[in-house]
């Protein structure tokens, strides 16, 4: 994985508590817009050592809508976004990469 990957801003909009329904947007601060080929999406639970845990995959898109699983435990979470401008993301070229801030996730 490339350590000069490029900064991006991360929303997410979980206004659908009861369904556990994200939002979530992507976008790199530069003054021309970026598309990325594909995106990987991962929650990230706040804890002393976080880990990820991967949701889904985007291709051609600034944004998704993701349920989160039922099972998921209430508590502070993130989502972590891996940005690819190429199809081939398995070959460890990250392109961007960005955090969102910390939402709660009740019972």
């Amino acid at each position: 994985m490339s350590d000069e990957a490029g900064a991006l801003r991360v929303t997410v909009d979980f206004s659908d508590t009861g369904h556990r329904r994200l939002g979530i947007g992507w976008a790199v601060d530069a003054p021309v817009p970026r598309t990325f080929e594909s995106v990987r999406i991962f929650l990230v639970a706040q804890a002393s050592r976080p880990a990820r845990t991967y949701l889904g995959l985007v291709d051609w898109q600034d944004r998704a809508s993701i349920q989160l699983p039922e099972s998921l435990p209430a508590g502070r979470y993130a989502i972590d976004i891996d940005a690819y401008g190429s199809a081939s993301w398995g070959d460890g070229r990250l392109d961007a990469r960005g955090r969102s801030g910390w939402f709660t996730v009740g019972e």
